[in-house]
C-alpha cells in the first residue's frame, strides 16, 4: 500500500510539472522546419524505443510500457508508470550562416495496470508537435531606394491524451485500441517594418493564432509465434485513422510605430469551424525475439502527408512521408547475479523521408541511436532509462538548410502491484 500512494503520489506531481513545462518551454529549441503544417512531430515511443531507433511494433517488453501498439500493452502485468525527460543540442547551417541551440522538454508521462488476466489499460499525456522558428528577410520597396523587413515567427505545441486498452485473444494473438484527445495552440505572426530611417518607420503586425482539438482512434494488433523454447518470431501492425482537426482561428492585424507603440487599435477577426485534414497512418513490424536475451527487430511506417489540407485548403506542397526503422536490445544474462549481465543495451537506425519539400528540394533524416536500461530499487525490477540520438535532416542548398541534432532521452519505470486478490489457505 505504501509504495501504491508513493507511486500515486509522484504521478500527480509530474503530472502538474508536465503541464506547467507545456505552458513555458514549448518545444525543443529553434525549429525552422516546423513553420510547415502542424509543426515539428516528435517520437511515438518511449525512451527505450528511442534507443532502438524507434522500433516496437511488433514486440514489447514486460518491464517497460510500449506506447507505439496498443495490443502489446495486454503483455504489461505489472502496474507501471513510465516518465520520460529530453534535451536536445542542434546545429543549423545555411549557405550563408550557422547557429547552435539547445531546447528541453518533458518527454511523456504512461500509467498502464492489468484490468483482467487478458485486459490491461493505460493512460498517457505526452507532446505531439511543437513550433518554434523565426526567419528574417528584406525586400526592396518597388524602385525605391528603400527596404522593407519581413519577420516570421511562430511558437506554440499540440499534446496528446491516450486511454489505450490491449486484450489477449487466444493463445497467440492480442489487439488493442488507442483513444488519442489532441489539443493544444500555435502562434504565427508576420510583421513587415518599413526601412526608411525615421517616424515613417511603421510596423504592420499579423498574428495567427490557432486553437485545435479533435478525437482520433489508433487500431493494433500482435501475433507471437513460438518458435522454440524461449525464441519467438512477433508480427505486429497498428492503423491511425484520418482525423479532420476542429480549429479556431484569431486573426489580429495592428499597425505600431518602430518604437512598438499602438498606432491603431487592434482589429481581430475569429472564424470557427476550420479543420486541417491529417492523413491516415499505418505501421507494420517484424521481429525476432530470444526472451529476455535478444531482440532484433524491424518497422516500416508509412503516412500519406501528399492528403494533408491545412486551414488555408492546401497541402503547403507535402509529398507522402515513410520511414525505415531497425532496432537491436540485448541482455547479457537475465538471471545473473552480476549487475551489468542485467543491463538492457540498445542500439538502433532510422532513415526517415519526411513530408517536407522546400521549393523542389525534399527534405530526409536519418539518425542512429544507442542506450540502455539500469536496474534499480529492490529486486531491481524498476529501471533508469537513457537512450543518445544523432542525426542529419536536410542538407545545405539554395533551398534548404541541414540540421544536426543530438537528443538524449532519459526515462525512469516505476512496477508496483495493483487489484491482486490474496488467498488465505
Amino acid at each position: 500500500m505504501y509504495k501504491t500512494r508513493k507511486l500515486l503520489q509522484w504521478s500527480w506531481v509530474l503530472g502538474v510539472l508536465f503541464l506547467q513545462t507545456k505552458v513555458h518551454a514549448q518545444g525543443l529549441g529553434n525549429a525552422p522546419y516546423s513553420a510547415i503544417g502542424i509543426g515539428e512531430l516528435l517520437s511515438k515511443g518511449y525512451s527505450p524505443s528511442n534507443a532502438m531507433g524507434d522500433v516496437g511494433v511488433s514486440a514489447s517488453s514486460p518491464l517497460y510500457i510500449n506506447s507505439l501498439n496498443p495490443a502489446l500493452l495486454v503483455r504489461n502485468r505489472f502496474t507501471m508508470f513510465d516518465v520520460g525527460v529530453i534535451g536536445q543540442y542542434k546545429s543549423l547551417q545555411d549557405t550563408k550562416q550557422n547557429q547552435r541551440d539547445f531546447g528541453g522538454n518533458i518527454g511523456y508521462l504512461a500509467l498502464s495496470f492489468p484490468v483482467a488476466p487478458k485486459w490491461s489499460m493505460g493512460l498517457s499525456l505526452k507532446p505531439y508537435s511543437f513550433v518554434n522558428y523565426q526567419q528574417n528577410s528584406y525586400g526592396r520597396i518597388g524602385s525605391s531606394i528603400y527596404e522593407a523587413q519581413y519577420v516570421y515567427s511562430g511558437k506554440g505545441g499540440l499534446n496528446q491524451i491516450n486511454l489505450t486498452n490491449g486484450f489477449q485473444i487466444g493463445k497467440n494473438l492480442s489487439v488493442g485500441a488507442d483513444f488519442t484527445y489532441l489539443f493544444g495552440n500555435f502562434n504565427r505572426s508576420v510583421t513587415s517594418q518599413l526601412r526608411i530611417g525615421d517616424s515613417r518607420d511603421y510596423i504592420v503586425s499579423r498574428d495567427d493564432r490557432l486553437n485545435m482539438s479533435d478525437v482520433n482512434l489508433k487500431l493494433g494488433a500482435a501475433y507471437r509465434q513460438k518458435l522454440k523454447e524461449d525464441h519467438y518470431l512477433n508480427f505486429g501492425a497498428t492503423y491511425n485513422l484520418a482525423s479532420s482537426v476542429n480549429t479556431i482561428r484569431n486573426t489580429t492585424l495592428e499597425v505600431l510605430s518602430s518604437a512598438g507603440q499602438p498606432i491603431t487599435n487592434p482589429d481581430t477577426l475569429t472564424q470557427a469551424n476550420l479543420n486541417v485534414n491529417l492523413p491516415a497512418n499505418w505501421r507494420v513490424g517484424l521481429s525476432y525475439e530470444k526472451f529476455f536475451k535478444l531482440l532484433l527487430s524491424f518497422d516500416y511506417d508509412r503516412q500519406n502527408w501528399s492528403q494533408y489540407k491545412g486551414i488555408s485548403g492546401n497541402n503547403e506542397n507535402m509529398r507522402d512521408g515513410q520511414s525505415f526503422h531497425f532496432g537491436l536490445e540485448y541482455v547479457p544474462k537475465f538471471n545473473s547475479t552480476k549487475y551489468w549481465d542485467l543491463v538492457f543495451y540498445r542500439l538502433g537506425f532510422i532513415y526517415h523521408q519526411t513530408p517536407l519539400v522546400i521549393g523542389t528540394k525534399p527534405v530526409d533524416d536519418m539518425s542512429v541511436s544507442m542506450g540502455m536500461s539500469l536496474p534499480v530499487g529492490r529486486n531491481f525490477v524498476n529501471l533508469i532509462n537513457i537512450s543518445f540520438v544523432a542525426g542529419q535532416r536536410g542538407t545545405v542548398s539554395s533551398q534548404t538548410f541541414r540540421e544536426r541534432y543530438g537528443r538524449v532521452v532519459l526515462g525512469i519505470s516505476l512496477k508496483d502491484t495493483w487489484f491482486q486478490k490474496f488467498k488465505v489457505d
